[in-house]
């Protein structure tokens, strides 16, 4: 039995015209625990938040709760990931696995979607982290600084005031200094993201080196002091524990008898997606994989070293990640106060800051004694590290972007170039994000349902790409040798929680099926428009004498060119010869080339057709295949024979097709009216006008 056939491995991205100047990706190489920092923006910056969500979520359960997300980051999104990073070593992600894995349509309008909702999560990372950056800035409870945030919010008031009625009404939320500190932040980041347009720089891992070490050094302050005072101080846990145990798990309940292991496991899963924002910041990691310098071995076809530092990078993202959740959630679940944690309480989305700050704890505790630098100082300075590392965020999230949504639109015909050269795309996403959070009222809580919606989906399609990929690379075997058992019950697990969440909190699944909407439109429309574009890398000869001959055709005189299908010619190359010469009347010394195309896959845009050419009893005949499209690729092969010597002439025969139907047939199935479509494509292409080809249809 023959070996049975793998997915390839991801191609390196061409440096071709495929891809827009702006958007090719640097040579830029780092150690990975430089791009560690670049990722862990994201990662960490949930840090910021989750703690105080957990509680929200779960009540004092929250800590066993974070236990269950600690273990499917370890044991599902890791080996995931890990996974991934090998079959996408030049950045692509999960989304370019699935590209591979499902052909033909189907495959790209699944791109589609899943793009659609990598939309939501990327825009929904940037607003949630931007109104949780606000929120820093306004509970800050230095009196100075909550002296200008009262200035700031007369000065909201009376510049609503000022606009006329109407606009008044439509811009009510610039009446709230969390949306207009939120809709600042959001503006800074889009401008340093327009700054580093051209992708991750040094000056941007800097940066993020900076930022992350600051925010570490503050973080590891606040929950280090807070892990020791409860060691030290052991009755603290148990009391928590025993009301965890006697299922008092909301503020106010009464502890009662013990509920056991079993309850508090599926009490446990079952809160899971409430709280599966602690796990964003995956996808990035293998978008980001094109920076990680590898070992001195590497080929672009095999880049061992460069997923092996990867994987090293993720293990440690999730170590460390996993560590810090844990411990801040336990630190905040104990010695926080109940109601400071709610969503109108003065920890609401920063508890560690409230720790930060020396705010008052739970049983009257001495903030000091839990955290002896606890005060104005360390409250600023956590406050702004969280700003700064929730605006590093954000922008990452947003060069991100660029490399993930704008590059695959544009490969399968689906951008404009001028659109991407000029950020287009960038631009009408930040528009988006200014009017989510006027719709959202740059409140985090609200968004809370269409980001876990995002960051589920994404979670989603990457498992149902590992779990395709192993399929088919266990083809052959027993069907259940050919499952992964980890893949499959991730997918269960994030699928589960994503149908959970959808259940619970609509709103955030329409918001995602308008991005999704929004997505097919416009691929839908630029698409038709770029059908007329002759989308060709060159040819790939099937072998030297295949290229010899080739280049005789250019160099030589070969006046006629005579497009065939496959079909046609038969092994009846004379008959064919005959009947066409008589048709077109065409005298019998005159040379004619004979071009086939054979059809592959239509859905894709770009493409780099195998020739194989031969002479059968003195006559040439090139054979093409793996054509996107018959009519690009006959006007290709004939504009590359007008090179030199007599510009040939494309003889066609009459087609009985329906035109609606032929042109339907040329946008979604790559053939269809092929005689006008070629003549469209020479008269289009950039070519001498002396030199192109003619078509003549007979």
């Amino acid at each position: 039995m023959p070996a049975p056939e793998t997915p390839a491995a991801e191609p390196e991205p061409p440096s071709t015209d495929a891809a827009p100047a702006p958007l090719r990706r640097s040579r830029f190489r780092t150690a990975w625990p430089w791009v560690l920092c670049v990722v862990a923006l994201d990662y960490l910056s949930s840090l910021a938040y989750q703690p105080s969500v957990a509680f929200a979520s779960a009540g004092r359960l929250a800590p066993v709760a974070t236990l269950g997300v600690v273990l499917v980051t370890l044991f599902g999104a890791l080996p995931l990931y890990c996974y991934l990073a090998g079959r996408s070593p030049h950045g692509s992600g999960s989304v370019g696995l699935l590209e591979r894995l499902v052909p033909g349509w189907h495959g790209k309008l699944l791109v589609l979607v899943v793009l659609g909702f990598a939309a939501t999560d990327l825009i929904f990372t940037r607003t949630f982290s931007a109104a949780d950056a606000a929120e820093h800035l306004l509970h800050n409870p230095i009196p100075q600084w909550q002296a200008g945030v009262r200035v700031v919010g007369e000065a909201c008031g009376a510049l609503a005031g000022a606009l006329p009625d109407q606009v008044s009404e439509h811009a009510r939320g610039l009446k709230n200094p969390r949306v207009v500190i939120t809709l600042l932040i959001l503006v800074l980041g889009f401008g340093a993201a327009r700054v580093f347009r051209r992708g991750v720089t040094r000056g941007l891992v800097r940066m993020a080196v900076a930022g992350v070490v600051a925010y570490l050094t503050v973080t590891g302050i606040v929950v280090g002091y807070g892990v020791a005072y409860l060691v030290n101080h052991p009755e603290l846990v148990e009391a928590w524990w025993a009301a965890v145990e006697g299922g008092a798990w909301k503020p106010g309940d009464a502890a009662g008898p013990a509920v056991g292991w079993l309850p508090l496991v599926l009490a446990s899963a079952a809160l899971f997606p409430r709280l599966a924002l602690g796990l964003s910041g995956y996808e990035l990691a293998l978008t980001s994989m094109p920076l990680v310098r590898g070992g001195g071995t590497d080929t672009t076809e095999n880049p061992r070293g460069r997923v092996r530092n990867t994987r090293v990078l993720l293990a440690v993202a999730a170590i460390v990640m996993s560590a810090l959740l844990l411990a801040s959630t336990l630190v905040t679940t104990v010695l926080v106060p109940a109601d400071a944690l709610f969503t109108d309480g003065r920890a609401a989305n920063r508890a560690l800051a409230y720790l930060a700050h020396g705010q008052p704890l739970a049983a009257g505790l001495s903030p000091t004694a839990v955290i002896p630098f606890a005060g104005p100082w360390l409250g600023a300075a956590y406050d702004l590290a969280a700003v700064a590392v929730l605006t590093l965020a954000g922008i990452v999230v947003m060069v991100g972007m660029r490399h993930l949504i704008p590059p695959y639109l544009y490969r399968l015909g689906m951008d404009w170039k001028w659109s991407q050269r000029w950020g287009v795309l960038a631009v009408l996403f930040g528009l988006v994000k200014v009017g989510v959070t006027f719709a959202y009222d740059a409140d985090p809580e609200a968004q809370r349902g269409a980001y876990l919606t995002g960051v589920l989906s994404v979670f989603t399609a990457a498992s149902v790409a590992a779990v395709l990929d192993v399929w088919k690379k266990r083809a052959g075997r027993f069907v259940l040798f050919r499952v992964s058992p980890v893949f499959l019950t991730g997918l269960a697990a994030f699928a589960g929680s994503l149908a959970v969440v959808v259940w619970q909190q609509p709103g955030g699944l329409k918001m995602s099926l308008w991005f999704v909407g929004l997505t097919l439109l416009v691929s839908v429309v630029t698409r038709f428009f770029r059908t007329t574009e002759l989308r060709f890398r060159g040819f790939e000869f099937a072998d030297a004498e295949s290229q010899r001959l080739w280049q005789d055709v250019v160099a030589h005189d070969f006046p006629v060119i005579v497009p065939v299908r496959s079909m046609d010619m038969g092994g009846d190359v004379a008959g064919k010869e005959a009947e066409i010469r008589r048709f077109h009347r065409l005298p019998p010394g005159m040379p004619i080339l004979f071009l086939q195309a054979e059809l592959a896959d239509p859905s894709d845009f770009y493409h780099e057709p195998r020739m194989r050419v031969t002479r059968e009893n003195g006559r040439v005949v090139a054979q093409v295949s793996r054509c996107a499209s018959i009519p690009h690729v006959i006007a290709a092969a004939a504009l590359d024979a007008a090179k030199c010597g007599v510009v040939p002439e494309l003889h066609f025969g009459w087609s009985a097709e329906n035109p609606l139907t032929a042109n339907l047939h040329f946008v979604l199935f790559g053939h269809g009216n092929v005689p006008w479509m070629v003549y469209e494509l020479i008269r289009a292409a950039d070519f001498p006008a002396d030199r192109k080809p003619r078509v003549l249809v007979g």
